[in-house]
């Protein structure tokens, strides 16, 4: 490893970087609320049905699989951190919109689809743009730390924070959750626009940088073009397209999961809304560690291996899980599996941040997340369906465990068949 590289686990990130980190902080504390309040209140409007409960979570999944392209065209051509603000700011007005329909008692299961579907639409634009964002705010060499803090923020946001205040929250009233996120995406909208008023550049303005002018062609009509282009970049890069097809088969098994998590925690476990955000928590928790400690393991961990370390680890803790469904052991799991599922995570976002053209970046990244977030969709559905077919034969208790078992053997599958290749990519093409 390089002395530049070890230097990059100390070097300061930047005031501009650490206002974008907040504005980042606060939007996902908006959808840390979501992942508890959505999913609780579609397992409330049909409580025995595991099918249409994940439909509601395949809904907020499905664009990055059917928009994530275009919107990646937006992020190259669009000055970014506008786009993040008009996302946000849409969000804040369609929680605002489903706040009222909860409270006058209009909810539906398909009602509550059709909004998870227009928030997923608008978190494919923001998350696309805030992560072609980075690469402009902070040195290639400290791309590690700074996702890691993005990405640990987001999760202590999401699950520390956001999950256990929905849980609490709900309490009180189903439509109170979002109210809460009313106020955050507002906070984040206010600071993404202190961010972008301290910009080097302006909107139009030549240069790299979030707000630099796109190059790519105007017009619908250069739209497929863009996205054409966009993913070339990817399948043409070994080492991107050998992460795509991983993810195929890794995002999707662990979606079966995802999706039935709240059926498993109260249904298998016995916990209520307050114990499942709780539970939640845990792996919050070891994202924090997971997030801080990304830049040093990198360094320490033989060069190229950290990804693989990350996937066969989380593919035994999950094994586990399906074994000893108990909560203390489910706790442990979560937190010790929370911080490699982010490491794993981080260590390919910053690879390919470093290799990718800032030109490309939103095409590319929006490629990946096609296939990383889009195949998850299939995965959701699909984790419903495996669930409700195997409970009338395991009972719904032992069926929900059913998940677990699947990521752990795709993921150890994964590392016995594909971890060798990984790691000469990784060691090839991360310079």
């Amino acid at each position: 490893m390089s002395d530049s590289t070890t230097r990059a686990t100390t070097a300061p990130l930047g005031g501009r970087f650490w206002a974008f980190w907040s504005a980042s902080l606060t939007s996902n504390l908006s959808d840390g609320v979501a992942m508890i309040a959505v999913p609780w209140l579609a397992s409330s409007l049909a409580p025995e049905n595991a099918a249409l409960v994940a439909a509601v979570a395949t809904a907020g999944r499905l664009p990055w699989l059917l928009l994530a392209l275009p919107a990646g065209v937006l992020v190259d051509r669009l000055p970014r951190f506008t786009l993040m603000v008009s996302a946000n700011s849409l969000r804040l007005l369609l929680w605002a919109l489903l706040a009222a329909v909860v409270f006058a008692g209009w909810a539906s299961v398909p009602l509550l689809a059709a909004f998870a579907f227009c928030f997923g639409a608008l978190e494919v634009c923001y998350d696309t743009a805030a992560e072609t964002t980075v690469p402009a705010l902070v040195p290639k060499e400290n791309l590690e730390r700074a996702n890691g803090h993005i990405r640990s923020g987001a999760i202590v946001a999401q699950e520390f924070a956001g999950r256990p205040l929905g849980g609490f929250v709900l309490a009180l009233g189903l439509f109170v959750p979002f109210l809460f996120n009313i106020a955050a995406l507002l906070v984040s909208v206010v600071a993404l626009l202190r961010v972008r008023a301290t910009a080097p550049t302006q909107d139009n303005s030549p240069g790299p940088g979030p707000e630099a002018p796109p190059k790519a062609p105007r017009g619908l009509r250069g739209v497929r073009e863009d996205v054409v282009e966009g993913v070339k970049a990817l399948w043409s890069q070994p080492l991107l397209r050998a992460v795509a097809v991983i993810a195929i088969f890794v995002n999707t098994a662990y979606a079966t999961m995802l999706s039935t998590q709240v059926l498993f925690v109260r249904d298998t476990l016995g916990l209520g809304s307050a114990g499942f955000g709780l539970l939640m928590a845990f792996a919050a928790v070891g994202g924090i560690l997971g997030g801080q400690l990304v830049s040093r393991l990198r360094v320490l961990l033989p060069d190229g291996t950290l990804p693989v370390f990350c996937l066969a680890g989380s593919g035994l803790l999950y094994l586990v899980v399906s074994v000893f469904p108990l909560t203390p052991v489910v706790a442990g799991v979560y937190f010790l599996s929370g911080g490699l599922v982010l490491g794993y995570g981080v260590a390919m976002t910053s690879i390919r941040q470093r290799i990718t053209p800032d030109h490309l970046l939103g095409r590319v990244n929006a490629a990946m997340r096609t296939v990383s977030w889009g195949m998850s969709a299939v995965g959701m559905a699909a984790g419903g369906v495996l669930v409700a077919s195997l409970a009338p034969a395991l009972g719904q208790t032992d069926a929900l465990r059913v998940p677990y078992a699947l990521v752990s053997a795709v993921s150890l599958a994964v590392v016995v068949f594909f971890g060798r290749r990984l790691v000469g990519l990784v060691r090839e093409h991360d310079v």
